[in-house]
């Protein structure tokens, strides 16, 4: 699977299990809503600083936003 695709999943599983929508996700990243949304459907290419950011946003290692599903 590609990455970014997994990444995106995965941040849109971890928010939408604290029921926050993007734009909650976004502030608390310090993302613009646009970037956010981009990721999510895989089309950007975020740094490790904005996967961090959005790992510690949403609680989490920043390890578990790129592990595979099966």
């Amino acid at each position: 699977m590609d990455w970014k695709i997994c990444l995106g999943q995965n941040i849109r599983r971890y928010r939408a299990d604290r029921a926050w929508s993007q734009q909650t996700l976004a502030g608390e990243a310090n993302l613009s809503l646009r970037f956010l949304a981009g990721i999510e459907r895989g089309e950007e290419n975020p740094s490790l600083e904005t996967i961090v950011a959005v790992a510690e946003a949403l609680d989490v290692g920043p390890a578990r936003l790129l592990e595979a599903r099966r």
